[in-house]
């Protein structure tokens, strides 16, 4: 299991919640369709990695991402 550190702690999350296709320019970009609502998935705890990886010689694409921590 993957942990962050988050103050003075070490916190291994149980999951994490992402929400995709909300950001227009982004869907417009890749040229995929507008969903008429947002997307909801998960990631299992081995998401979490320090060192950004591309498979397959994929193009990257650099995005901000927004984390919330509920303890």
């Amino acid at each position: 299991m993957q942990t962050i550190s988050f103050g003075n702690k070490q916190i291994t999350p149980s999951k994490i919640i992402c929400i995709g296709r909300n950001y227009v320019d982004h869907i417009a970009e890749l040229g995929n369709e507008i969903p008429d609502e947002m997307v909801v998935f998960i990631k299992p705890n081995s998401a979490i990695a320090e060192q950004l990886k591309s498979m397959h010689h994929e193009p990257l694409h650099y995005e901000a991402e927004l984390c919330f921590l509920y303890e």
